[in-house]
C-alpha cells in the first residue's frame, strides 16, 4: 500500500488539483483570469509527464547498478 502511495499519491494529487483548477476555468466565463487557470491546468498535465518520465528514468539507473553488481 506504502509503495503504490508512493509511487501514484502524487500523480493522484496533481490530477486532483488540475482537474479542481479546470473546473474553475471552465466557470470563469468572460474573465481575463480564465486562460491562466488553463495554462495552469496544462503544466500539471506536464508535472504528471515529468513524474512518469523520472519514474522510468529511475528505474532504468536502478536496474543497471543491480546488473553491474551482479557481475
Amino acid at each position: 500500500m506504502l509503495r503504490a502511495y508512493l509511487n501514484y499519491g502524487l500523480v493522484a494529487s496533481v490530477v486532483v488539483w488540475a482537474a479542481i483548477v479546470g473546473v474553475m476555468a471552465y466557470r470563469l466565463n468572460e474573465s481575463p483570469w480564465r486562460w491562466a487557470f488553463v495554462a495552469l491546468v496544462f503544466a500539471g498535465g506536464l508535472t504528471v509527464a515529468a513524474i512518469f518520465w523520472i519514474k522510468k528514468y529511475v528505474d532504468r539507473q536502478m536496474k543497471s547498478s543491480d546488473q553491474r553488481s551482479q557481475e
